[in-house]
């Protein structure tokens, strides 16, 4: 086989290990209910909505930045410009399951490694083609982006390599096209595009081609004023824009409003000011963007449409722009990886193989440091098929309220939602008390159930802790019923008074009497059985007399326990979600030392 046919072989390879590798892992965490709302439930509600709805590009979840819908209603495009989404209804169509996103976006990302390939094959380095289109399938960001839920702005990545790909080699037939689909995922993408556009200018400024380049500033402007023009029609009473500055404090404008601008005209140290805001997450991020390939990018002035969201991004205080784990370094990917191989192809070849080793130990180093396939791990438990199992009872047309990270399984679902609008008496609540989406303050969930509990919801499916399910005017007992058990061990537990000895919390005649410890745990409703179990040591006679050496209370019920047994029962009863508090009190009894060996809490109890 010719060098050539094995450097296409090792990309195709790569393409292909890729593309099964993050549609596992992406469809992993979905099944796990490790993917959320926003964004993979808005887009597979955005799609069904308009294949079996005729509601274009509808989703409830951000209808609360939505004051009065326009002209289409609710939509997806009241709260951003995304025009090439009409590209995916037909891939819905096919399968209409978020599942099929989570793979077309996987399978989209890693063809983005052809461009890379063929472009170091132009320039005659196709061997640099091939190293740089692996280092882009191994790029952690690349990850990063591609597996967290399913994003626009992760698309633009792909898109914008065969774009500039186009663009370099001067295949204008296909570039315009290209370049008109990049423009058309996020209203974000005519920066980079633009700078692109100046980019060629300044490479080509004595050439005819220089017109491609102005041609492609000015249509991305075009496609920017279109993009806020159209939102602001669509959502005439909410943000021009989904900013990327909307962490700046309230009396700075959005990114796209020039009062941001403005501000910075009349006192130019308020960038210093910004930048300085979580300075080392944007410090730490920038290595992550520029290091894997060992900050070469910054030898070629193509490096330049990359900057345009850090630049943008670290004006602000919302650390998810800085985060390599989220879609927003799609941006600038794409630029970094055609400008490090440009940079490379015009370097003699002793030095070109002294930066390729140098970025093959950078993006192995920093893959190790920050992929997320390697730090976050999931894997399918008994407790998550239960949960399926439970929630494919519920009807598929039923008025729901879904937690965040189990809405995508109801986003094909027109009257899914997951924040509690006034307008709106869901048939069915739905969350996961053991998620810290539960007590997110967005959507407060432990708030949602116990409103729901308090105004005529019952307990229709309960699974411990993983699964709480209200249904309205519901007063039998639950269809799916799994309590669960809580072991409560020293180190649940704040000692007062009083020591641990291995697994054992003990109160010696040394200590005074009073509090010994306490700990709170936070329960669904129901009935919950409490066992103690404990010992002591001291005179024998206490047994005959049935003295009390110690008082458990939970809430208002208490539990004694005394000489006479070595384990204590009690039935609590709660109405609403709730903490409970359990604390221990001492008695003084003389040459006698308690020990308290377990403390079991068992519900809600089923039958």
């Amino acid at each position: 086989m010719r060098r050539s046919g094995i450097y296409s072989v090792i990309v195709y390879v790569g393409i292909v290990a890729y593309a099964i590798a993050l549609s596992y892992y992406t469809i992993l965490k979905y099944y796990t209910f490790h993917t959320h709302a926003a964004d993979l439930g808005i887009f597979a509600q955005a799609l069904a909505s308009t294949l079996y709805y005729h509601r274009l590009f509808y989703e409830s979840v951000d209808v609360a930045i939505i004051p009065k819908p326009g002209p289409i209603g609710y939509s997806f495009l009241d709260v951003h410009f995304s025009p090439t989404l009409f590209l995916l209804l037909p891939i819905y169509a096919v399968y209409p399951s978020p599942t099929t996103l989570l793979i077309a976006q996987s399978v989209i990302v890693a063809l983005g490694a052809l461009p890379i390939y063929w472009l170091g094959r132009w320039l005659g380095r196709e061997n640099l083609g091939a190293l740089f289109a692996l280092a882009y399938l191994m790029n952690p960001l690349v990850q990063g982006a591609n597996s967290f839920d399913f994003h626009m702005e992760t698309l633009f990545m792909p898109l914008a390599l065969y774009a500039t790909y186009a663009l370099l080699t001067r295949k204008w037939s296909i570039y315009y096209p290209l370049l008109l689909l990049t423009l058309g995922t996020i209203e974000f993408a005519p920066i980079p595009m633009a700078l692109l556009g100046i980019y060629y200018i300044a490479k080509n400024l004595r050439r005819r081609v220089v017109v491609h380049g102005v041609a492609t500033a000015v249509i991305s402007m075009v496609v920017l004023v279109l993009a806020l023009w159209l939102k602001s029609v669509l959502n005439p009473a909410g943000p021009t824009t989904a900013s990327p500055l909307s962490g700046l404090p309230m009396e700075y404008a959005s990114s796209f409003d020039l009062g941001v601008l403005v501000s910075i005209f009349r006192n130019p140290w308020l960038i210093i000011n910004l930048y300085t805001v979580h300075g080392t997450r944007k410090f730490l991020y920038f290595l992550e963007l520029y290091s894997p390939t060992a900050f070469t990018a910054f030898l070629d002035p193509l490096v330049l449409p990359s900057l345009a969201w850090p630049l943008a991004s670290f004006l602000t205080n919302n650390v998810i722009y800085y985060s390599p784990y989220f879609q927003y370094s799609s941006f600038s990917i794409p630029f970094i990886m055609m400008a490090s191989l440009m940079a490379l192809s015009k370097l003699p070849s002793d030095l070109m193989r002294r930066f390729t080793v140098l970025i093959v130990i950078s993006t192995v180093i920093v893959l190790l440091g920050v992929s997320p396939l390697i730090h976050f791990q999931y894997a399918i438990t008994s407790t998550d098929r239960e949960i399926w199992n439970a929630i494919s009872q519920i009807p598929s047309n039923a008025t729901v309220l879904v937690q965040n990270n189990l809405y995508p399984p109801f986003s094909n679902n027109i009257n899914a939602y997951t924040q509690w609008y006034p307008w709106l008496r869901p048939e069915y609540i739905i969350a996961q008390p053991s998620s810290p989406w539960f007590t997110w303050w967005g959507t407060p969930y432990n708030e949602y159930v116990n409103l729901a509990l308090s105004n005529g919801y019952g307990v229709y499916m309960v699974i411990g802790n993983s699964l709480l399910v209200l249904k309205a005017n519901y007063t039998g007992p639950p269809v799916v019923c799994k309590p669960l058990t809580i072991k409560i061990g020293p180190n649940e537990l704040t000692i007062i008074n009083g020591e641990v000895q291995g697994d054992t919390i003990v109160h010696t005649p040394n200590e005074p009497p009073g509090q010994w410890f306490t700990t709170t745990q936070a329960l669904p409703p129901g009935l919950y059985s409490i066992e103690v179990t404990y010992g002591w040591s001291g005179p024998q006679y206490l047994r005959a007399i049935n003295t009390t050496l110690a008082l458990i209370r939970v809430g208002t019920t208490t539990i004694n326990l005394s000489t006479d047994n070595n384990n204590a029962t009690t039935i609590i009863k709660l109405n609403y979600y709730t903490n409970i508090t359990i604390t221990a009190y001492a008695n003084y009894i003389v040459n006698t030392t308690v020990y308290v060996n377990s403390i079991t809490i068992k519900g809600p109890l089923c039958g």
